[in-house]
């Protein structure tokens, strides 16, 4: 059976908390991630499928925050005695979707390490931002499952 909407209403960027564990001021504004396991269809005998084999699991993510959250995460890193931010691993970032009434729905991605860092800055500009991208090399369990 399909999960009810309460009272019509589905998730939106108001139904999303974003936490990274030691860095819970920082506020992103955006986040993407995805996974895939690759499978090889095995051929038999007549050109059909006799069964698949498994390739490699890959994850990604990507976040976005303003400069001024950026600093922070920087400094929550340099308190850790880290000099170099691409050798920091991120232990987990964890995201929530929940709304009033409705069951919380969370996803957990493990050992993030970051490999581009990405901003610009033109003017007119109300904010500035700042995005990551990387790998949860611990993978993504979404809402509990691998």
């Amino acid at each position: 059976m399909a999960t009810q909407l309460i009272n019509g209403k589905a998730y939106d960027w108001s139904s999303v908390t974003i936490k990274i564990p030691g860095a819970e001021s920082i506020e992103i504004t955006e986040i993407s991630y995805n996974d895939e396991q690759e499978h090889d269809g095995i051929y038999g005998k007549g050109g059909m499928y006799r069964g698949y084999g498994t390739g490699n699991y890959k994850a990604s993510v990507s976040v976005s925050m303003s400069r001024e959250d950026f600093n922070e995460l920087q400094r929550v890193i340099k308190k850790k005695g880290y000099k170099n931010f691409y050798k920091y691993v991120i232990p987990k970032i964890i995201v929530s979707y929940a709304d009033d009434g409705a069951a919380t729905t969370t996803d957990i991605l493990t050992d993030i390490k970051i490999g581009k860092r990405d901003t610009s800055a033109k003017q007119g500009d109300k904010n500035i931002t700042v995005k990551l991208d990387g790998t949860p090399y611990g993978g993504i369990k979404w809402n509990g499952m691998k």
